[in-house]
Protein backbone atom coordinates (compact mmCIF):
# COMPACT_ATOMS: atom_id res chain seq x y z
CA UNK A 1 0.00 0.00 0.00
CA UNK A 2 2.77 2.48 0.85
CA UNK A 3 3.96 3.10 -2.70
CA UNK A 4 4.44 6.86 -2.29
CA UNK A 5 7.59 6.60 -0.18
CA UNK A 6 9.62 9.71 0.70
CA UNK A 7 12.45 8.86 -1.69
CA UNK A 8 10.09 8.42 -4.62
CA UNK A 9 10.96 10.91 -7.33
CA UNK A 10 10.29 9.27 -10.72
CA UNK A 11 10.29 11.51 -13.79
CA UNK A 12 8.42 14.40 -12.13
CA UNK A 13 11.34 15.76 -10.13
CA UNK A 14 9.09 16.07 -7.07
CA UNK A 15 10.82 14.06 -4.37
CA UNK A 16 9.03 13.45 -1.08
CA UNK A 17 5.69 12.37 0.31
CA UNK A 18 2.82 13.56 -1.87
CA UNK A 19 1.10 15.43 0.96
CA UNK A 20 4.43 17.13 1.71
CA UNK A 21 5.16 18.40 -1.80
CA UNK A 22 1.62 19.50 -2.67
CA UNK A 23 1.59 23.17 -1.56
CA UNK A 24 5.28 23.83 -2.31
CA UNK A 25 4.74 22.57 -5.88
CA UNK A 26 1.74 24.86 -6.38
CA UNK A 27 3.56 27.89 -5.01
CA UNK A 28 6.77 27.16 -6.94
CA UNK A 29 4.93 26.82 -10.25
CA UNK A 30 5.55 23.08 -10.57
CA UNK A 31 1.93 22.27 -11.39
CA UNK A 32 2.72 20.17 -14.51
CA UNK A 33 5.04 17.98 -12.45
CA UNK A 34 2.45 17.77 -9.67
CA UNK A 35 -0.20 16.70 -12.17
CA UNK A 36 2.07 13.95 -13.48
CA UNK A 37 2.88 12.88 -9.92
CA UNK A 38 -0.84 12.56 -9.13
CA UNK A 39 -1.45 10.54 -12.29
CA UNK A 40 -4.43 10.13 -14.56
CA UNK A 41 -6.52 8.17 -12.05
CA UNK A 42 -6.17 10.54 -9.12
CA UNK A 43 -8.84 12.63 -7.37
CA UNK A 44 -8.34 16.04 -5.79
CA UNK A 45 -10.77 17.69 -3.36
CA UNK A 46 -10.29 21.25 -2.08
CA UNK A 47 -12.73 23.40 -0.04
CA UNK A 48 -12.20 26.44 -2.29
CA UNK A 49 -11.76 24.87 -5.72
CA UNK A 50 -13.96 21.77 -5.52
CA UNK A 51 -13.43 18.21 -6.66
CA UNK A 52 -11.60 17.04 -9.78
CA UNK A 53 -10.88 13.61 -11.20
CA UNK A 54 -8.73 12.42 -14.10
CA UNK A 55 -5.85 14.32 -15.58
CA UNK A 56 -7.52 17.12 -17.65
CA UNK A 57 -9.73 18.18 -14.71
CA UNK A 58 -6.84 17.81 -12.28
CA UNK A 59 -4.54 19.95 -14.36
CA UNK A 60 -7.20 22.67 -14.66
CA UNK A 61 -7.83 22.70 -10.91
CA UNK A 62 -4.13 22.73 -10.07
CA UNK A 63 -3.58 25.64 -12.45
CA UNK A 64 -6.49 27.55 -10.92
CA UNK A 65 -5.20 26.96 -7.38
CA UNK A 66 -1.64 27.95 -8.34
CA UNK A 67 -2.86 31.17 -9.97
CA UNK A 68 -4.94 32.07 -6.92
CA UNK A 69 -1.99 31.45 -4.60
CA UNK A 70 0.26 33.58 -6.77
CA UNK A 71 -2.30 36.41 -6.86
CA UNK A 72 -2.30 36.45 -3.07
CA UNK A 73 1.50 36.31 -2.68
CA UNK A 74 1.30 32.96 -0.92
CA UNK A 75 4.12 31.45 1.08
CA UNK A 76 4.05 28.13 2.91
CA UNK A 77 5.66 26.67 6.03
CA UNK A 78 5.44 22.98 6.91
CA UNK A 79 4.68 22.38 10.60
CA UNK A 80 3.97 18.64 11.10
CA UNK A 81 3.78 15.29 9.32
CA UNK A 82 1.99 12.03 10.15
CA UNK A 83 1.97 8.80 8.19
CA UNK A 84 -0.24 5.75 8.54
CA UNK A 85 -0.96 2.53 6.70
CA UNK A 86 -2.87 4.00 3.77
CA UNK A 87 -2.45 7.78 4.00
CA UNK A 88 -0.02 10.50 4.94
CA UNK A 89 -0.92 13.90 6.36
CA UNK A 90 1.13 17.09 6.21
CA UNK A 91 0.21 20.17 8.23
CA UNK A 92 1.41 23.66 7.47
CA UNK A 93 0.63 27.35 7.38
CA UNK A 94 -0.21 29.46 4.36
CA UNK A 95 0.55 33.16 4.43
CA UNK A 96 -1.86 34.99 2.10
CA UNK A 97 -2.16 38.69 1.29
CA UNK A 98 -5.53 40.35 0.64
CA UNK A 99 -4.92 43.99 -0.32
CA UNK A 100 -2.96 45.23 2.71
CA UNK A 101 -4.02 42.42 5.06
CA UNK A 102 -2.01 39.25 5.69
CA UNK A 103 -3.82 36.08 6.74
CA UNK A 104 -1.98 33.13 8.32
CA UNK A 105 -4.08 30.05 7.62
CA UNK A 106 -3.50 26.54 9.02
CA UNK A 107 -3.78 23.95 6.23
CA UNK A 108 -3.52 20.18 5.98
CA UNK A 109 -3.09 17.84 3.03
CA UNK A 110 -4.13 14.18 3.14
CA UNK A 111 -2.83 11.83 0.45
CA UNK A 112 -4.63 8.49 0.51
CA UNK A 113 -3.25 5.53 -1.41
CA UNK A 114 -5.63 2.82 -2.58
CA UNK A 115 -5.08 -0.77 -3.63
CA UNK A 116 -5.41 -0.08 -7.34
CA UNK A 117 -2.64 2.57 -7.02
CA UNK A 118 -5.18 5.34 -7.27
CA UNK A 119 -4.40 8.42 -5.19
CA UNK A 120 -6.86 10.82 -3.58
CA UNK A 121 -5.63 14.14 -2.22
CA UNK A 122 -7.87 16.10 0.14
CA UNK A 123 -6.92 19.52 1.48
CA UNK A 124 -8.42 20.87 4.70
CA UNK A 125 -8.59 24.46 5.92
CA UNK A 126 -11.11 27.02 7.14
CA UNK A 127 -12.44 29.24 4.34
CA UNK A 128 -13.94 31.88 6.66
CA UNK A 129 -10.79 34.06 6.74
CA UNK A 130 -10.84 34.03 2.92
CA UNK A 131 -14.55 34.30 2.12
CA UNK A 132 -15.67 36.23 5.18
CA UNK A 133 -18.19 33.57 6.19
CA UNK A 134 -18.17 29.90 7.09
CA UNK A 135 -18.95 27.39 4.33
CA UNK A 136 -19.45 23.89 5.81
CA UNK A 137 -17.91 21.32 3.50
CA UNK A 138 -20.08 18.45 2.25
CA UNK A 139 -19.22 14.97 3.44
CA UNK A 140 -16.59 13.27 1.28
CA UNK A 141 -15.97 9.88 2.88
CA UNK A 142 -18.01 7.01 4.24
CA UNK A 143 -17.64 5.94 7.85
CA UNK A 144 -14.68 3.60 8.25
CA UNK A 145 -15.68 0.40 10.01
CA UNK A 146 -12.07 -0.52 10.80
CA UNK A 147 -10.86 2.78 12.27
CA UNK A 148 -9.04 1.71 15.46
CA UNK A 149 -7.89 4.57 17.66
CA UNK A 150 -5.66 4.93 20.73
CA UNK A 151 -7.64 5.00 23.99
CA UNK A 152 -7.00 8.66 24.82
CA UNK A 153 -8.15 9.63 21.33
CA UNK A 154 -11.32 7.54 21.63
CA UNK A 155 -11.93 9.00 25.09
CA UNK A 156 -11.61 12.52 23.68
CA UNK A 157 -14.05 11.88 20.83
CA UNK A 158 -16.51 10.09 23.13
CA UNK A 159 -16.47 13.02 25.55
CA UNK A 160 -17.12 15.42 22.65
CA UNK A 161 -20.10 13.33 21.52
CA UNK A 162 -21.49 13.28 25.08
CA UNK A 163 -21.05 17.03 25.56
CA UNK A 164 -18.85 16.27 28.58
CA UNK A 165 -16.56 19.29 28.95
CA UNK A 166 -14.75 17.91 32.01
CA UNK A 167 -14.23 14.62 30.16
CA UNK A 168 -12.74 16.43 27.17
CA UNK A 169 -10.39 18.50 29.35
CA UNK A 170 -9.29 15.35 31.23
CA UNK A 171 -7.78 13.95 28.01
CA UNK A 172 -5.28 16.87 27.84
CA UNK A 173 -1.99 17.26 29.65
CA UNK A 174 -1.87 20.15 32.13
CA UNK A 175 -0.08 22.29 29.53
CA UNK A 176 -2.10 20.97 26.59
CA UNK A 177 -3.45 23.23 23.86
CA UNK A 178 -6.22 23.38 21.30
CA UNK A 179 -5.78 25.20 18.00
CA UNK A 180 -8.97 26.18 16.22
CA UNK A 181 -9.23 25.96 12.45
CA UNK A 182 -8.72 29.73 12.12
CA UNK A 183 -5.45 29.50 14.06
CA UNK A 184 -6.60 30.69 17.49
CA UNK A 185 -4.78 28.75 20.25
CA UNK A 186 -6.52 27.95 23.54
CA UNK A 187 -4.71 26.55 26.58
CA UNK A 188 -5.88 24.16 29.28
CA UNK A 189 -3.83 26.12 31.82
CA UNK A 190 -6.13 29.13 31.57
CA UNK A 191 -9.87 29.52 31.02
CA UNK A 192 -9.76 29.76 27.24
CA UNK A 193 -9.91 26.04 26.44
CA UNK A 194 -12.81 25.41 28.85
CA UNK A 195 -14.67 28.44 27.49
CA UNK A 196 -14.33 27.13 23.95
CA UNK A 197 -15.63 23.66 24.74
CA UNK A 198 -18.46 25.00 26.90
CA UNK A 199 -19.57 27.15 23.98
CA UNK A 200 -19.55 24.43 21.30
CA UNK A 201 -20.82 21.58 23.47
CA UNK A 202 -23.56 23.42 25.41
CA UNK A 203 -23.09 21.46 28.67
CA UNK A 204 -26.07 21.25 31.00
CA UNK A 205 -28.44 21.40 28.05
CA UNK A 206 -30.48 18.67 26.43
CA UNK A 207 -28.98 19.87 23.17
CA UNK A 208 -25.31 19.12 23.43
CA UNK A 209 -22.47 17.11 21.99
CA UNK A 210 -20.38 16.99 18.85
CA UNK A 211 -20.60 13.68 17.00
CA UNK A 212 -18.07 12.76 14.34
CA UNK A 213 -18.32 9.71 12.09
CA UNK A 214 -14.73 8.52 11.69
CA UNK A 215 -13.84 7.96 8.07
CA UNK A 216 -10.12 7.15 8.20
CA UNK A 217 -7.00 7.82 10.21
CA UNK A 218 -3.22 7.95 10.16
CA UNK A 219 -1.42 7.23 13.42
CA UNK A 220 2.35 7.06 13.86
CA UNK A 221 2.39 6.22 17.57
CA UNK A 222 2.51 9.85 18.65
CA UNK A 223 0.05 11.72 16.44
CA UNK A 224 -3.35 10.63 15.18
CA UNK A 225 -4.94 12.46 12.25
CA UNK A 226 -8.62 11.59 11.72
CA UNK A 227 -10.81 12.47 8.77
CA UNK A 228 -14.43 12.64 9.85
CA UNK A 229 -17.95 13.64 8.98
CA UNK A 230 -19.72 15.80 11.56
CA UNK A 231 -23.35 14.68 11.91
CA UNK A 232 -24.48 16.22 15.22
CA UNK A 233 -23.66 19.55 16.87
CA UNK A 234 -25.09 20.73 20.20
CA UNK A 235 -27.34 17.67 20.22
CA UNK A 236 -28.96 18.46 16.87
CA UNK A 237 -28.58 16.62 13.59
CA UNK A 238 -26.74 18.81 11.09
CA UNK A 239 -26.09 18.55 7.39
CA UNK A 240 -23.10 16.16 7.24
CA UNK A 241 -19.87 18.11 6.82
CA UNK A 242 -16.25 17.06 6.42
CA UNK A 243 -13.31 17.91 8.64
CA UNK A 244 -9.95 16.79 9.98
CA UNK A 245 -8.80 16.62 13.60
CA UNK A 246 -5.18 16.00 14.59
CA UNK A 247 -4.46 14.78 18.13
CA UNK A 248 -0.86 14.67 19.36
CA UNK A 249 0.05 12.73 22.51
CA UNK A 250 2.70 13.79 24.98
CA UNK A 251 5.07 11.68 27.06
CA UNK A 252 2.30 11.20 29.65
CA UNK A 253 0.07 9.50 27.09
CA UNK A 254 -2.45 12.35 27.37
CA UNK A 255 -3.00 14.89 24.61
CA UNK A 256 -0.37 17.56 24.17
CA UNK A 257 -2.12 19.29 21.29
CA UNK A 258 -5.35 19.09 19.31
CA UNK A 259 -5.50 20.85 15.93
CA UNK A 260 -8.70 21.40 13.94
CA UNK A 261 -9.21 21.81 10.22
CA UNK A 262 -12.86 22.54 9.42
CA UNK A 263 -15.39 25.25 8.58
CA UNK A 264 -17.48 24.84 11.73
CA UNK A 265 -18.66 28.14 13.16
CA UNK A 266 -17.64 28.24 16.82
Amino acid sequence: MNFDAPDRESSTGLKGWLSDVYFPALIDGATPALGRRLGGRATLDDPMFGRATKLPELEAELAKAATWLREHAASYQRTAFTTGVDRDVTEGQLSLTFESKTVILPVAVVAEKRRSREVEVRTYYCTQPIRGSFAPRPAMLEEGAEVTLPKVVSDHLDALAAGNVDGVLATFESHGSLRESRGVVRAKADATMREYYERILSPGSAKRGLEMKRAGAADDGRTCAIEYTLVRACGKDVTPQAGLIVLERGESGLLRSVRLFDDLES
